[in-house]
């Protein structure tokens, strides 16, 4: 029969104060033994075993919608005031109280250096069990328009979203649908032609022939008579074509632009 807390704290005394920390150590361990009953390294290991772990609370669906939020403003590289001011456009609708926004902040400043896949579970459990997954992706497309127009990114994590909440492609298609033709801001010159080169994907460096070569590639993969001859619905026919003139006008507005 051993005392390991006894040996434990004479050691530990011995380094720390030599002959005297010694003595005092292995006096406190020799009361860990008798309090615990400690006769073996096995029921030492085991009290630090039992010792409670560390509760991590899971997000709730606020936090994991301004979490969503986040990772969509930061995905443009930066987060500008118009980011900003459509998270606290979020907050107004849900009427959030003082408490619950400076949580919200918190959430969406996650969310920008947080990974998509974090939010998996979190949008699971929050939004397809509760039914909700239109009410979530209106919100994301809220922010990914909040310059103006979406970028091809910002899509695709919808669209990654929607593939989690178990949304349809037509029901997804209907939501972007809806979200562009409500898109009635008059954006300033320079944020329109910021959000014409996000929205192609290209640098605001790029030359007008990278321009169109990437425009081209763009308008082939999206174009509506490509869904047309494969059988697609309505919806996302309809989603296309908008997506298509999308591109047409972020074109337009770029060869304008360096044409000057």
């Amino acid at each position: 029969m051993i005392w390991p807390a006894t040996i434990v704290g004479g050691v530990l005394g011995l380094t720390i104060a030599h002959i005297p920390g010694a003595l005092l150590g292995a006096l406190v361990g020799s009361i860990v033994d008798r309090n615990l009953a400690l006769h073996s390294w096995a029921q030492l290991r085991a009290q630090f075993a039992r010792a409670p772990a560390k509760t991590v609370h899971a997000p709730d669906a606020q936090q994991v919608l301004f979490m969503l939020l986040g990772h969509l403003a930061k995905s443009t590289a930066r987060v500008t005031p118009e980011h900003i001011q459509a998270a606290r456009l979020e907050m107004q609708r849900l009427h959030l109280s003082g408490t619950a926004q400076k949580a919200a902040i918190a959430a969406f400043s996650q969310g920008k250096d947080c990974k998509l896949d974090t939010l998996r579970s979190g949008l699971r459990s929050h939004y397809l069990a509760a039914n909700q997954p239109e009410r979530l992706l209106l919100a994301g497309w809220r922010m990914a328009l909040a310059q103006g127009l979406p970028t091809a990114k910002q899509r695709r994590i919808l669209q990654r979203c929607a593939t989690w909440l178990d949304c349809s492609p037509e029901t997804f298609a209907r939501i972007e649908v809806q979200v562009m033709r409500g898109r009635q801001v008059a954006q300033p010159a320079r944020n329109e032609l910021d959000a014409a080169f996000k929205l192609l994907g290209v640098s605001s460096t790029a030359t007008l022939v990278e321009v169109k070569k990437t425009y081209r590639r763009q308008v082939s993969q999206h174009h509506p008579d490509k869904l047309i001859g494969a059988g697609a619905p309505p919806a996302q026919v309809q989603a296309a074509t908008v997506r298509t003139r999308a591109l047409h006008d972020a074109y337009a507005v770029i060869r304008k632009h360096l044409e000057r």
